[in-house]
Parts: C-alpha cells; structure tokens; sequence
C-alpha cells in the first residue's frame, strides 16, 4: 500500500510540476512591426484576437503600426537578432542574405491577384521560404499589397512607348533601373519621403506605386494620368523570429499560424476593397484612368526580356530556374 500511495504521490507530483512548468513558459508578449498601409494595420486586429483567443490568453500581441520600430530593413533585421518578435516586410529586403527572393523583383510575373497568390502558397515558394528560415526567420503568410502602377501628368500611359524620356521615381534597386531604361523612361531613384514635392515641382514626372499608396498619400492629386500597368505585383510577407516560434507549445505555434491566415485573409480583402474604392476616388477627382489589354502587357514583357531585365534578376539569384518556372507558370 505505502508503495503504491508513494508512486500515485510521485505521479501526482510530476504531473503537477509538468503543469507548473507549461504554465511558466506559456506567457509570451509579441512585439508586431506592422507597415504603413490600412489594409495590414485593419488586418492586425484579426491576428491580435486570434492569437490571444486560440492560445487561452497565453499570447498578447503589441501592435507597433507605421514602421514605428523602423523601416522594412531595420524591422526585419531586429526580427532576425529577436528585438521584434513579428513583422510585416517585403521580400525584397531580404534578398542579401538569399538571394532567391530576387525573383519576387521581377516585372509582370503575374497576370491577377489570384495568380500571385497561387504562386507564394506553390512548392517552389516554399522552397524559398525553406532557405528564409535558415536565417532565422519563419515564414508566417503571404499577401499582396496589390500590383504597382504607372502615374504621370503628361500622357496616357498604355505602351512602352508612352513613357519615353519621362522622369519617372524608382526604388533604389538596379533591377528598377535596368527595367524603367528598357522602356525607354529615366529612372530616378528617389525616397519615398521626397516624392510628393518632386512631383509638385516637376523634378520628376511621374512615379509607380501600388493603388493604396497613390491614395493614401495623395499623390493623384498632382498626377493626372493613372495606367493600371500592374508591372510589379507587391508582395509582402508575415515573419516571425523563429527561435520565438520554435520556443512555444504545439498549442500557441497552432495558434500562430491561425492567426497569420486570418491575418492574411483580412488584409487580401481590405487591399481588394481598398484599390476598387481608390479607382472610384480617382475617377472623382478627375483623373483619367487607363486600363490595359493583355496585348499591351506583352509589349512590356517583351521589351523587358529583349533588354535583358530577367536575365539580370537571374543571375543575382542561386536557382535562376525559379524563375524561369513562374515564367511558365509552373507553380
């Protein structure tokens, strides 16, 4: 009898210490760089409630919107070393420690929205994905902040060869470079911040941005001309330090990733309902707004491949055969 009310107190205890010990290390508090557009920031309180609901209050998430904890690069690298627990970044930031994420800066890889998101939920983006996670980072959703589009005051924008000798403002990225002077434009890198004053006086003449941005920023007001070029498809992706996902319970880490789906959902939706109202708004404002064919989409393809664009997205990238696939739609 004494054994057996010493191994049910045994039992009883380690039990009890096991309980004691989930408990201790089932409290986490999130810190969430967030970015700058509204669909992302409406979309964070789906992951908030998600989290904290499917982990019995276990996770708390703090939302930092507006790149408060610093930019795109500097909100990633403090994911990477563990200061930001979550962000919300573009894939182009990370194309310095892999160099496969190169292929998201191709131009017109994808003809809708749909088409985008098959391609980052395929086997071959998982196995980009794969080499992100070696860095530290785990790979939580991916979205899309819609496709960049043409805006400028002097012509309606359809072909190539409407944008001849324009000063249009880029990114600081060689492939924009290489992609704008294939079709005939003066690329001007540029900051962001510096935008809507060049714009004003004329240092440059137009811009490219997705929807959301050209709204939420103002800039249709000193740009006449909206070309629904859809050239790039902006995507941007959910990352999570992985040593912090890796650390918590099957539970919570389930928890996660339903709260990066909901996450993601929202922000597809809201990005659909906000680039629909945009286009009204412009319309309103008196912009003319130029959709075009699929004809017209392929002269800029094509003039991009004649100059060389996708063969020097290639050969920055370790699997040049990625894209080639996305090329041929084989995702």
């Amino acid at each position: 009898m004494k054994t057996k009310h010493f191994l049910a107190l045994a039992v009883a205890a380690i039990v009890a210490a096991a309980s004691a010990q989930a408990n201790a290390d089932e409290s986490f508090t999130l810190r969430f760089s967030n970015a700058t557009n509204v669909a992302a920031k409406d979309a964070a309180k789906d992951l908030m409630k998600v989290a904290k609901e499917e982990s019995d209050g276990t996770i708390k998430v703090k939302h930092f919107p507006d790149n408060m904890l610093g930019d795109d690069r500097v909100a990633t690298e403090s994911t990477i070393n563990g200061d930001i627990d979550l962000v919300m970044t573009q894939p182009t930031v990370l194309t310095s420690i892999v160099p496969d994420t190169y292929l998201w800066e191709a131009p017109f890889l994808f003809s809708s929205f749909d088409d985008g998101l098959k391609c980052f939920n395929s086997e071959l983006a998982k196995k980009v994905n794969n080499q992100v996670e070696k860095k530290g980072l785990k790979v939580m959703a991916f979205m899309g902040n819609g496709f960049r589009n043409y805006t400028n005051n002097k012509v309606a924008v359809k072909v190539p060869a409407d944008v001849k000798g324009q000063k249009v403002r880029v990114m600081e990225s060689d492939i924009q470079l290489a992609m704008w002077k294939a079709w005939g434009a003066n690329p001007t890198p540029m900051a962001f911040a510096e935008l809507l004053p060049a714009l004003q006086q004329g240092t440059v003449d137009a811009q490219e941005n997705p929807l959301a941005i050209i709204d939420s920023n103002k800039l249709y007001e000193v740009q006449h001309y909206i070309s629904l070029t859809g050239h790039l498809f902006s995507p941007q992706i959910l990352l999570m330090n992985k040593a912090k996902y890796d650390s918590m319970s099957p539970k919570q880490q389930k928890a996660m990733d339903d709260a990066a789906a909901a996450f993601a959902k929202k922000q597809r939706e809201r990005t659909a309902e906000l680039d629909a109202l945009s286009v009204k708004k412009f319309k309103d404002a008196g912009c003319e707004v130029i959709e075009l064919t699929d004809a017209d989409r392929k002269a800029w393809q094509d003039q991009a491949k004649a100059a060389g664009v996708y063969d020097l997205v290639k050969s920055k990238m370790d699997h040049p055969e990625y894209l080639d696939q996305v090329l041929n739609k084989q995702y």
